[in-house]
């Protein structure tokens, strides 16, 4: 019994998507070298293509994606969660072992001995160091979880209406998006 590709299952016109990516990868490199006939033919073209095609087909998409500003703060976002996240660990740790070494500190006073008091208070500032990197990195944790939206610039029977702007120049267009 042959195995049945899930590819196979597609109708022709489920390939226009692979269509335009060959069409948009020749226009936007200029790849008139690239063996991008193959792409013409859907999925079925994509697969008969060698496997080093298939990769420069893909370093291309990933090229373009990567290059979007939108995924590209995407990506530097999730990046300063990390860092963020790192900085509350290390800095709750710190505070953790200062705070035991404060109270071993002031059992030894307890228990008679005269311990150092600047040695006392340098822990102190140490603790409350270490409370302020913790404040700061929940502070930029907190402040890259908000999501930020836009709200349309006017709804009317089924239909929004949303401005889109951009930092580059100073045209403005409206976006017509129908509601179903």
């Amino acid at each position: 019994m042959a195995k049945i590709s899930p590819f196979d299952k597609y109708p022709r016109h489920g390939d226009e998507w692979i269509r335009k990516v060959g069409e948009y990868i020749s226009l936007t490199f200029h790849a008139e070298d690239f063996t991008l006939q193959c792409l013409n033919q859907g999925v079925s073209g994509y697969r008969s293509l060698n496997p080093s095609c298939k990769l420069e087909v893909l370093n291309c998409l990933c090229d373009e994606a990567l290059s979007c500003e939108k995924l590209r703060t995407c990506i530097d976002n999730k990046d300063r969660k990390c860092v963020a996240t790192q900085e509350i660990k290390a800095a709750t740790r710190k505070q953790k072992e200062l705070k035991r070494r404060y109270d071993d500190m002031t059992k030894t006073i307890e228990g008679g001995d005269t311990a150092n008091n600047e040695e006392a208070n340098d822990i102190l500032s140490q603790i409350k160091e270490a409370e302020e990197v913790k404040q700061a990195a929940q502070n930029e944790l907190e402040m890259l979880k908000r999501v930020h939206r836009t709200t349309p610039v006017m709804e009317d029977k089924g239909v929004k209406y949303w401005k889109l702007g951009s930092y580059c120049n100073c045209n403005i267009s409206i976006m017509r998006q129908g509601i179903r």
